[in-house]
């Protein structure tokens, strides 16, 4: 089955396009096992993090060479589909969840959890069940990117909000404070299309959409008007519009992220605003966005990072690549790595640490037990323009949920109908 959903790290980011970074290119006459590694990357922290890793696995595993080559995400997908399904692809790369299902039926993905014991039995259990998919463990998720609030503690301070709301009735109670003594709610608009989603996704997660109902949809057995989920968390962006930057449709983003790091918003819906924060020198806390009054277990957030092993180059680099990522998910190693790109842990007993930002513990310890649901991302742009245009006049009161929910029906039908 098609799935017309798949899992993405933060809306709107890409990666510059960059060169070839070539590990050691190995000694076959001496003995050693090559192995190629191929991910995603810009050429900054991140990449370095990945090379750091590889070339302390040569260290200690003198036998085997490691040649690593990096892309940026535009190319990234089709690239490694090319040299998988030409006989020369990777033996360790990054997965996108999106291909699990045409990599497994076509033989490019091994089952990890023969030979992978050792690594797999460190997952948290909530990385563990996510791991779990086409019948087998056929990726490993690395690394953990979870969104909620980012808020200015001194506004909140101003106006007399003394806890975090933890449920929607007292998100909005704290909203109506906020915008009673002249400070805007939240840094959001919707001049630019992309902005508002960081609002819908995490009523989404909360309320039920996940990956078992975009597989219904994109099998024509289920609709968005008949989703309560999706009927809801429209409803939730048109209840907090009001507490949106002031002419929302006419602000862009850039101007909204400006007001919070001006100190005149008091809430900016996505944790990587967090760096810029400390840089304008705000005192700012984190809590997770509460779009329910009963809780939830899930969470808009994202495994990241996943990588998959290719079955197709022979025992010895497969054996090879199961012992990298063994090596990967070592404490010390897998710790260093994860201070450095500044993401979250997979595993049970390893914790980023204060310096990476003191708000990194408390961020890990709210995501505890959480499911993480990544953000519905259409692959068809008719759907995802659709709902870009259907947030956009809901703002501007143009359109009733109804009626949006209606236009997404149409383009769902017309990608059931062309697949």
């Amino acid at each position: 089955m098609k799935k017309w959903l798949k899992g993405t790290a933060f809306v709107g980011v890409a990666l510059a396009t960059i060169g070839t970074l070539a590990g050691c290119a190995g000694d076959a006459a001496g003995g050693k096992t090559e192995i190629s590694f191929l991910m995603w990357g810009d050429g900054g922290d991140a990449q370095q993090a990945y090379q750091d890793v590889i070339d302390a696995f040569e260290d200690a595993n003198p036998d085997i060479a490691v040649n690593a080559e990096f892309f940026n995400t535009n190319d990234y997908d089709n690239i490694l589909k090319t040299r998988l399904s030409g006989g020369a692809g990777p033996d360790v790369y990054g997965f996108d969840l999106g291909n699990i299902e045409t990599f497994v039926a076509d033989g490019f993905a091994a089952d990890l959890s023969d030979g992978g014991e050792s690594y797999l039995s460190k997952l948290n259990p909530e990385a563990a069940e996510d791991a779990q998919r086409e019948g087998g463990t056929y990726n490993l998720p690395i690394s953990l990117s979870g969104n909620g609030i980012i808020y200015n503690k001194a506004l909140f301070d101003q106006v007399g909000i003394t806890e975090e709301p933890t449920t929607y009735t007292e998100l909005l109670a704290a909203s109506e404070k906020l915008k009673a003594a002249g400070i805007t709610p939240f840094a959001m608009s919707a001049q630019d299309n992309f902005w508002p989603q960081f609002i819908i996704y995490y009523a989404l997660a909360e309320h039920g959409a996940n990956e078992e109902l975009g597989a219904e949809m994109a099998a024509g057995e289920a609709t968005f008007s008949e989703s309560k989920a999706w009927a809801d968390s429209l409803d939730i962006v048109r209840e907090l519009t009001p507490y949106y930057m002031p002419n929302p449709l006419g602000t862009s983003q850039t101007a909204a992220q400006s007001a919070f790091l001006a100190g005149q918003a008091a809430m900016f819906p996505a944790t990587w605003i967090l760096s810029d924060a400390r840089d304008a020198d705000l005192d700012v806390d984190y809590m997770n966005f509460p779009t329910t009054d009963e809780g939830s277990d899930a969470i808009w957030g994202t495994y990241q990072v996943r990588f998959g092993l290719n079955p197709n180059n022979g025992d010895a680099k497969l054996d090879a690549g199961q012992k990298f990522l063994d090596y990967f998910m070592q404490d010390e190693v897998y710790s260093s790595f994860l201070d450095k790109v500044k993401l979250f842990p997979t595993t049970t007993g390893v914790e980023v640490g204060e310096d990476v930002d003191p708000l990194f513990p408390d961020m890990q310890a709210s995501w505890e037990g959480k499911q993480f649901i990544a953000a519905f991302s259409p692959t068809d742009p008719s759907i995802q323009d659709t709902l870009l245009v259907g947030l956009q006049n809901i703002i501007g009161d143009r359109q009733s949920t109804e009626e949006v929910l209606t236009d997404l029906d149409a383009a769902l039908a017309q990608y059931v109908a062309n697949r």
